[in-house]
């Protein structure tokens, strides 16, 4: 006999932007599911870096451009969720740092200084006295500027726990989801998605089926061969020290392009060691250099902007994060979010971590507009199903891989 589950919502996908949604969605009364068919908030969320952009980042060169207008916003309502008040209580996410900061190796040009220095960007941008720089940029060798800037940072693997702790009876995992598992009826409607796991098989219905799988979304693009929804997969080389020092960095470093010449945040394994984070421009062309090769492109680029500092005894990985993202002209960086329905389906991606919420805003608009009443909600069948694991981070893999 086949064995039925339902909700008013299913979503395939449990990253930051499937969790986030799941949060909003059962707090408007909707019965949701979700399902993952890895650890809770791995693929490229465990990868982030856990800032919070304020677009400023992408105004280097002296102007805004759509990519710093489409997440400008996203401090705000981050910081109105981590202080409790917010459409998500988030107050138990630590903050590593309450401003990710810009710095120069060099003075800053006159044009781009009056330009941080703009009336509209006071609140973002601020000069800051040497006395204020952070500890590792306060060394009698450092002869650039630095500004602080309206971008927090986040501690993700505490996040993606707080986002599963009220839902941990709507989560379940699954094995990979088959296209030949999707059950469309002639309109084109997806009426089921039978789900397995560990020789069990239920079949999932709902009134209505969201994607925020990541590259996972390929398997309905391919089912649905729509002419507006295609992916592509924007490779990075990121970059993780184990320092042998304890400076806490969360910053930009100007480069001469329209993106950082590298962007570091600090984070701490569980036996205490210091670890950097680099990405920026250095994970972008590092894409064609094997490990080896971008590992040593780090360690130049560290001990040029660092000349203070030793890194002979630093320890160095390298590793791949595959972006899977919106398809874009000649594979660009998507400049906002991405959502499509096709009738009873929702394609998405949030393109990064800031932009969850925003993701999430649009698709609850597109549910308000259909009309979407609570309905059913039937996970019997689902019961004895685990919960997919949390994802650990990613410095923990690479430095800590015989810690359980």
């Amino acid at each position: 006999m086949k064995k039925v589950a339902a909700a008013d919502i299913v979503i395939f996908g449990g990253g930051i932007a499937g969790l986030w949604l799941l949060n909003r969605l059962r707090a408007s009364g909707l019965s949701v599911i979700l399902f993952e068919s890895g650890a809770l908030g791995g693929g490229q969320t465990h990868k982030s870096q856990g800032i919070i952009h304020g677009g400023m980042k992408y105004a280097l060169q002296g102007m805004l451009t759509k990519d710093a207008q489409a997440v400008a916003d996203m401090p705000t309502i981050w910081n109105q969720c981590l202080q409790g008040h917010g459409e998500i209580d988030l107050s138990g996410v630590p903050v590593l740092s309450e401003q990710q900061y810009l710095w120069s190796p060099h003075k800053f040009t006159s044009k781009l200084t009056g330009f941080l220095a703009g009336a509209a960007l006071t609140s973002r941008v601020k000069a800051l006295p040497k006395d204020k720089y952070p500890t590792v940029f306060q060394h009698s060798h450092f002869k650039g500027d630095v500004f602080s800037l309206d971008e927090i940072v986040i501690d993700v693997p505490s996040l993606i726990r707080e986002l599963v702790k009220a839902n941990q009876d709507a989560i379940f995992k699954i094995e990979p989801l088959c296209d030949e598992e999707l059950k469309f009826d002639d309109q084109g409607k997806l009426v089921s998605a039978t789900v397995y796991m560990s020789g069990k098989s239920v079949e999932v219905q709902a009134q209505q089926f969201i994607f925020t799988a990541g590259a996972g979304n390929e398997i309905v693009i391919r089912k649905l061969k729509h002419p507006d929804i295609a992916m592509q997969r924007r490779p990075l080389h990121m970059v993780l020290v184990k320092a042998p020092f304890d400076y806490s960095l969360y910053a930009h470093c100007l480069g001469f392009g329209p993106r950082p010449r590298i962007t570091i945040t600090t984070h701490h394994t569980q036996e205490g060691s210091t670890i950097w984070y680099l990405g920026g421009q250095i994970a972008e062309d590092g894409v064609g250099r094997d490990s080896q090769t971008q590992i040593k492109a780090a360690r130049e680029e560290l001990n040029s902007l660092f000349p203070w500092l030793n890194f002979s005894d630093a320890e160095f990985v390298a590793f791949m994060v595959d972006r899977a993202e919106p398809l874009q002209k000649s594979g660009l960086k998507p400049e906002s979010s991405f959502t499509k329905i096709v009738g009873n389906m929702t394609i998405a991606w949030p393109t990064k971590l800031a932009l969850a919420p925003k993701l999430a805003e649009e698709i609850i608009q597109q549910l308000h507009a259909a009309q979407l009443p609570p309905q059913f909600f039937d996970t019997r069948e689902l019961r004895s199903w685990p919960m997919p694991p949390l994802a650990r981070p990613i410095w923990e893999d690479m430095f800590c891989k015989n810690v359980a």
